[in-house]
């Protein structure tokens, strides 16, 4: 019955060719809207350079300054692309702020500063699921960088340096709203829900 493809239990060899199509779609208008939330956030990622309790500790004094500092020239971006724009830009600053607070607290490794596409998994961010993809990234590696990252969305700015986990604040949830359809936006909040509605929608109109 219905309630049973909305689930998907069953086996693709087992499914008549029409449940099968079916089945396709509903997989492509999800992929385009996972394809529209990785291609309309930044993330911001700070690598510890290893697992060491001095380590994990000094990077996050690292990710309090330079969010701290990029917070501001984000301040006034109208979009993804000034927003990009405007790390390029303070890429070398950044990785200048990372390098003092090392020296600062007697670390003498180094620290590199980039933007470049990652292929992240899963991430839980509050009580919003971002989906596994190839998203763009602002990253700071520090040292060897095989340590934990901590990491938020860089834009729309929901960055806060005094978060242990990433959080997600109403003011946070609006400007999610403003970048994403609400379709895209629903599926960070409830992907299950939302994968459900679509399979059902498409069932009903083509039974």
């Amino acid at each position: 019955d219905a309630f049973d493809i909305c689930n998907h239990p069953l086996n693709k060899g087992d499914l008549t060719p029409f449940v099968e199509m079916f089945l396709n779609l509903v997989d492509i208008s999800m992929k385009q809207l996972y394809d529209e939330i990785k291609d309309k956030l930044i993330r911001f990622h700070v690598i510890a350079n290893s697992d060491s309790d001095e380590d994990q500790a000094v990077k996050l004094l690292v990710r309090d300054e330079v969010i701290d500092y990029i917070n501001v020239q984000l301040k006034d971006a109208t979009g993804i692309d000034e927003a990009r724009d405007i790390l390029k830009d303070n890429i070398e600053e950044v990785n200048n702020i990372a390098v003092n607070i090392l020296r600062e607290n007697g670390f003498d490794y180094e620290a590199n500063t980039m933007i470049s596409n990652e292929n992240f998994p899963d991430k839980v961010y509050g009580d919003y699921l971002f989906p596994q993809g190839n998203y763009e990234a602002f990253r700071i590696i520090i040292g060897n960088g095989e340590g934990h990252n901590w990491w938020c969305v860089l834009y729309p700015s929901l960055c806060f340096a005094d978060a242990l986990e990433p959080s997600m604040t109403e003011e946070g949830e609006e400007k999610l709203q403003q970048v994403l359809d609400e379709d895209a936006y629903d599926l960070l909040l409830h992907p299950q829900k939302l994968k459900i509605r679509f399979r059902l929608e498409f069932f009903l109109r083509n039974r």
